[in-house]
């Protein structure tokens, strides 16, 4: 029983690591790089419509119409066919480790919805004064004011082991004293 609980935790620490860094991968290259034509439409949803249109002041929502905030969101329902190529090759290794990777993904996308949707158009939800909310949706304010920095919105290990957390000014304290009130 103690080596399944142990066996469970690790799957799902590994999976919370291997989503770090597809969400850094994604974010950074496909989200933020005019790279692929196939991805085109991913980059101008994200970069020109999410930094630069709709969120243009940093967590200042400008009024969007029903249904313009999808921009902001992930597909919760898409996670699972997004995972199942890396899933498959954990397969190889332990079917429990694969289908622990894809409810991480469905998490991680349930989870990211829930956070960055209140980044950018805050309603006062349930978690917003818990302590780790508060330290990703500053994180995320310092993406929106470095978009070369700061790529996880929801497990930000990547952007630590990778180099691209973006290191807090004085100038960005008070801007986040102003934003947050901490």
């Amino acid at each position: 029983m103690t080596l399944l609980v142990l066996q469970t935790v690790g799957w799902f620490i590994f999976s919370a690591i291997l989503m770090s860094f597809i969400e850094h991968q994604v974010h950074s290259k496909l989200m933020h790089r005019r790279s692929f034509e196939k991805f085109k439409r991913t980059f101008e949803a994200h970069a020109i419509v999410h930094h630069k249109k709709h969120y243009s002041k940093i967590f200042s929502d400008e009024p969007v119409a029903p249904g313009e905030d999808k921009e902001i969101r992930l597909t919760v329902h898409k996670a699972p066919i997004k995972a199942l190529p890396f899933a498959a090759i954990i397969a190889l290794f332990s079917w429990f480790g694969a289908i622990a990777f894809v409810v991480t993904v469905v998490f991680h996308h349930w989870a990211w919805n829930k956070i960055h949707l209140e980044m950018h158009k805050p309603e006062q939800r349930v978690f917003s004064n818990w302590r780790i909310y508060r330290f990703l949706a500053r994180y995320h304010w310092l993406h929106h004011k470095y978009t070369d920095k700061n790529f996880n919105v929801v497990f930000p290990l990547a952007d630590y082991v990778l180099g691209t957390s973006a290191r807090v000014t004085e100038v960005d304290r008070m801007g986040m004293q102003e934003e947050f009130g901490t």
